[in-house]
Protein backbone atom coordinates (compact mmCIF):
# COMPACT_ATOMS: atom_id res chain seq x y z
CA UNK A 1 0.00 0.00 0.00
CA UNK A 2 1.84 3.25 -1.25
CA UNK A 3 1.77 6.15 0.98
CA UNK A 4 3.30 9.48 0.51
CA UNK A 5 5.71 8.97 3.63
CA UNK A 6 7.64 5.56 2.38
CA UNK A 7 7.46 7.13 -0.86
CA UNK A 8 9.58 10.52 0.56
CA UNK A 9 11.87 8.25 2.16
CA UNK A 10 12.71 6.33 -0.91
CA UNK A 11 13.30 9.37 -3.02
CA UNK A 12 15.43 10.39 0.52
CA UNK A 13 17.57 6.88 -0.42
CA UNK A 14 17.38 7.32 -4.09
CA UNK A 15 15.84 4.24 -4.39
CA UNK A 16 12.34 2.07 -5.28
CA UNK A 17 10.85 -0.42 -3.18
CA UNK A 18 7.50 0.77 -2.19
CA UNK A 19 5.25 -1.39 -5.00
CA UNK A 20 4.50 -4.76 -3.39
CA UNK A 21 5.29 -8.20 -5.68
CA UNK A 22 3.62 -11.51 -5.24
CA UNK A 23 4.00 -12.74 -8.12
CA UNK A 24 6.69 -15.43 -7.27
CA UNK A 25 4.89 -16.60 -4.22
CA UNK A 26 3.95 -20.12 -3.23
CA UNK A 27 3.07 -22.40 0.08
CA UNK A 28 6.90 -22.09 1.53
CA UNK A 29 8.13 -18.64 -0.04
CA UNK A 30 6.23 -15.91 0.46
CA UNK A 31 5.71 -12.46 -1.96
CA UNK A 32 7.65 -8.90 -1.52
CA UNK A 33 6.24 -6.65 0.92
CA UNK A 34 8.08 -4.11 2.58
CA UNK A 35 8.59 -2.88 5.54
CA UNK A 36 7.46 0.27 6.46
CA UNK A 37 9.55 3.17 7.17
CA UNK A 38 7.88 4.31 10.43
CA UNK A 39 8.82 0.61 11.95
CA UNK A 40 12.01 0.99 10.84
CA UNK A 41 12.79 4.64 12.05
CA UNK A 42 11.34 2.98 15.83
CA UNK A 43 13.79 0.09 15.63
CA UNK A 44 17.13 2.65 15.08
CA UNK A 45 15.30 4.61 17.93
CA UNK A 46 16.07 1.91 20.15
CA UNK A 47 19.73 2.32 19.79
CA UNK A 48 20.91 -1.80 19.43
CA UNK A 49 21.81 -1.32 16.47
CA UNK A 50 25.35 -0.49 15.95
CA UNK A 51 27.76 0.25 13.39
CA UNK A 52 30.18 -2.47 14.16
CA UNK A 53 26.77 -4.68 13.88
CA UNK A 54 25.90 -7.51 10.72
CA UNK A 55 22.81 -7.44 9.89
CA UNK A 56 20.90 -10.45 7.62
CA UNK A 57 17.60 -9.43 5.99
CA UNK A 58 16.05 -12.49 5.07
CA UNK A 59 13.23 -11.80 2.34
CA UNK A 60 15.05 -8.48 1.65
CA UNK A 61 13.24 -8.14 -1.35
CA UNK A 62 14.55 -4.91 -3.18
CA UNK A 63 16.53 -3.87 -0.34
CA UNK A 64 14.62 -1.15 1.78
CA UNK A 65 15.91 -2.74 4.93
CA UNK A 66 19.58 -2.63 3.80
CA UNK A 67 19.53 0.80 2.61
CA UNK A 68 17.59 2.49 5.61
CA UNK A 69 20.08 0.89 7.94
CA UNK A 70 22.76 0.93 6.47
CA UNK A 71 22.14 4.90 5.84
CA UNK A 72 21.23 5.47 9.44
CA UNK A 73 23.53 3.64 11.52
CA UNK A 74 26.66 2.89 8.50
CA UNK A 75 26.91 -0.55 9.09
CA UNK A 76 27.11 -4.11 7.38
CA UNK A 77 23.84 -5.20 5.75
CA UNK A 78 23.14 -8.58 3.98
CA UNK A 79 20.11 -8.99 1.79
CA UNK A 80 19.01 -12.61 1.19
CA UNK A 81 16.49 -13.62 -1.26
CA UNK A 82 15.80 -16.42 -3.28
CA UNK A 83 14.26 -14.61 -6.29
CA UNK A 84 15.81 -13.62 -9.30
CA UNK A 85 13.83 -11.16 -10.29
CA UNK A 86 13.44 -9.34 -6.70
CA UNK A 87 17.41 -9.29 -6.61
CA UNK A 88 17.57 -7.33 -9.99
CA UNK A 89 15.75 -4.48 -8.53
CA UNK A 90 17.41 -4.39 -5.27
CA UNK A 91 20.94 -4.67 -7.38
CA UNK A 92 19.02 -1.16 -9.57
CA UNK A 93 18.61 0.50 -6.00
CA UNK A 94 22.21 -0.53 -4.82
CA UNK A 95 23.78 1.20 -7.67
CA UNK A 96 21.52 4.46 -7.51
CA UNK A 97 21.73 4.57 -3.79
CA UNK A 98 25.48 4.77 -4.51
CA UNK A 99 27.47 1.28 -4.64
CA UNK A 100 28.65 0.54 -0.62
CA UNK A 101 30.36 -2.14 0.22
CA UNK A 102 28.39 -2.62 3.37
CA UNK A 103 25.62 -3.64 1.30
CA UNK A 104 25.60 -6.76 -0.46
CA UNK A 105 22.66 -8.77 -1.92
CA UNK A 106 23.04 -13.05 -2.29
CA UNK A 107 20.95 -15.36 -4.32
CA UNK A 108 20.19 -17.67 -1.76
CA UNK A 109 17.87 -20.06 -0.43
CA UNK A 110 17.62 -18.69 3.45
CA UNK A 111 17.93 -22.38 4.61
CA UNK A 112 21.01 -22.93 2.73
CA UNK A 113 22.98 -19.19 4.17
CA UNK A 114 25.67 -19.81 6.75
CA UNK A 115 25.25 -16.54 8.87
CA UNK A 116 28.59 -16.38 9.77
CA UNK A 117 29.47 -13.06 11.40
CA UNK A 118 26.28 -11.80 11.42
CA UNK A 119 24.39 -10.77 14.87
CA UNK A 120 22.07 -9.51 13.96
CA UNK A 121 18.61 -10.85 11.51
CA UNK A 122 15.09 -9.31 10.74
CA UNK A 123 12.31 -11.35 8.83
CA UNK A 124 9.02 -9.93 7.91
CA UNK A 125 7.13 -13.24 7.11
CA UNK A 126 9.56 -13.92 3.77
CA UNK A 127 9.07 -17.52 4.04
CA UNK A 128 7.09 -20.59 6.30
CA UNK A 129 7.59 -21.75 9.49
CA UNK A 130 9.24 -25.17 8.66
CA UNK A 131 11.71 -22.41 6.58
CA UNK A 132 12.22 -20.38 9.38
CA UNK A 133 13.14 -23.52 11.79
CA UNK A 134 15.74 -23.94 9.40
CA UNK A 135 17.26 -20.80 9.46
CA UNK A 136 17.24 -21.01 12.85
CA UNK A 137 19.40 -24.24 12.93
CA UNK A 138 22.08 -22.04 10.73
CA UNK A 139 21.54 -19.36 12.69
CA UNK A 140 22.04 -21.49 15.95
CA UNK A 141 24.83 -23.60 14.26
CA UNK A 142 26.89 -20.11 13.66
CA UNK A 143 26.67 -18.98 17.23
CA UNK A 144 28.15 -22.03 18.50
CA UNK A 145 31.42 -21.97 16.33
CA UNK A 146 31.14 -18.23 16.88
CA UNK A 147 29.75 -17.05 20.52
CA UNK A 148 27.78 -13.44 20.61
CA UNK A 149 25.09 -11.78 21.05
CA UNK A 150 22.16 -12.43 18.69
CA UNK A 151 19.35 -10.49 17.92
CA UNK A 152 16.02 -11.55 15.95
CA UNK A 153 13.74 -8.84 14.09
CA UNK A 154 10.44 -10.37 13.32
CA UNK A 155 7.36 -7.77 12.18
CA UNK A 156 3.89 -8.35 11.10
CA UNK A 157 3.86 -11.93 12.21
CA UNK A 158 1.14 -13.92 10.71
CA UNK A 159 -1.26 -16.67 12.90
CA UNK A 160 1.26 -19.19 11.47
CA UNK A 161 4.25 -17.09 13.04
CA UNK A 162 2.11 -15.69 16.04
CA UNK A 163 1.03 -20.28 16.95
CA UNK A 164 5.02 -20.84 16.43
CA UNK A 165 7.07 -18.28 18.34
CA UNK A 166 6.18 -18.39 21.78
CA UNK A 167 6.39 -22.35 21.55
CA UNK A 168 10.43 -21.57 19.93
CA UNK A 169 12.89 -22.57 22.72
CA UNK A 170 15.56 -20.99 21.25
CA UNK A 171 13.74 -17.68 21.51
CA UNK A 172 13.58 -15.30 24.42
CA UNK A 173 11.14 -12.42 23.74
CA UNK A 174 13.02 -9.25 24.88
CA UNK A 175 10.36 -6.32 23.65
CA UNK A 176 7.88 -5.49 21.48
CA UNK A 177 6.90 -2.28 19.34
CA UNK A 178 3.44 -1.99 18.67
CA UNK A 179 2.06 0.28 15.45
CA UNK A 180 -1.27 1.39 14.72
CA UNK A 181 -3.39 0.89 11.20
CA UNK A 182 -2.41 4.98 10.80
CA UNK A 183 1.25 4.78 12.02
CA UNK A 184 1.98 2.00 9.05
CA UNK A 185 -1.20 3.22 6.65
CA UNK A 186 -2.77 -0.41 7.07
CA UNK A 187 -6.15 -2.01 7.76
CA UNK A 188 -4.88 -3.53 10.82
CA UNK A 189 -2.15 -2.92 14.00
CA UNK A 190 0.74 -4.74 13.47
CA UNK A 191 3.93 -5.02 16.23
CA UNK A 192 7.73 -5.66 15.83
CA UNK A 193 9.26 -8.61 18.52
CA UNK A 194 12.76 -8.49 19.05
CA UNK A 195 13.73 -11.79 20.12
CA UNK A 196 17.43 -13.05 21.79
CA UNK A 197 18.83 -16.24 20.88
CA UNK A 198 19.67 -18.41 23.64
Amino acid sequence: MQNSYDLNWDLKLNISTESVDYSEEDLQNYGYDPTPYVVLERLIGLKILKKDDVIVDYGCGKGRISFFINSQIGCRVIGIDHSEKLLEEADKNLKSYGNCEDVIFIRSRAEDYKPDGANRFYFFNPFSTRIFSEVLKRIEESFKRNPREILIFFYYSTIEYKLYLPTEPRLELVESLYFSEEEINNQVSAKLDIFRLI
